[in-house]
């Protein structure tokens, strides 16, 4: 009976120096809990990826049957702890290569650019061709798909050129842009999950 009043006794002295704590002090304990989730969930991975790294002959298709997971884990981490998604990348990256997506060229191949619209920011010359009859340049890298649409239909209508949808479909649309006696074709392609394709042909003069 003594043991449970003198408890009773330090709770009613305790209760009111916990309910006198700052909110800010809650809040700092709450970001506090989040942020060490976040590490946690961090270590884990990088425990994960480790292992893959040390099984890296063993795992085989099982290591691409693991990529998308992956990825979910760290879209959850970006989440939880800002900026965590590159040191991730920099530790995942050479167990699990396809995190990063595919390997895109150091530089532009031989040639030059082709039509009076500028290339789409951030996308690089992947092949250059010239024939008999025509000029082909083909350009590649992470772009929006829609935003490269875009950035070709309205850089050809400034210059005053008419636009004709030659075909279209969720992950590739060609159009031909028509001035005068200049013809362009640009055909736009989706590749993988955020990448793209552009190639743009014209008549040889």
């Amino acid at each position: 009976m003594m043991n449970k009043l003198g408890i009773l006794a330090f709770a009613t002295q305790f209760a009111p120096r916990l309910l006198q704590v700052r909110r800010g002090t809650w809040i700092t304990l709450a970001v506090g809990l989040v942020v060490l989730f976040g590490l946690s969930v961090w270590a884990a991975v990088a425990i994960v990826a480790w292992l893959f790294g040390q099984a890296q002959g063993l795992v085989g298709t099982a290591r691409e049957a693991a990529v998308e997971p992956a990825r979910g884990v760290l879209e959850q981490v970006e989440r939880v702890v800002p900026g965590a998604r590159e040191q991730l990348d920099t530790h995942l990256g050479e167990y699990l290569p396809a995190l990063k997506g595919d390997a895109e060229p150091a530089r532009d191949v031989s040639g030059e650019d082709l039509g009076p619209v500028p290339r789409f920011a951030g996308l690089t010359r992947s092949a250059w061709q010239r024939d008999e009859t025509r000029l082909a340049v083909e350009y590649t890298g992470r772009a929006d798909y829609h935003a490269v649409l875009d950035h070709y239909a309205r850089g050809f209508a400034a210059q005053g050129f008419a636009q004709s949808v030659l075909s279209a479909s969720r992950d590739a649309e060609s159009h031909e842009y028509a001035r005068g006696a200049e013809r362009f074709r640009v055909g736009v392609t989706r590749q993988g999950r955020d990448g793209v394709s552009v190639r743009v042909e014209s008549p040889r003069p």
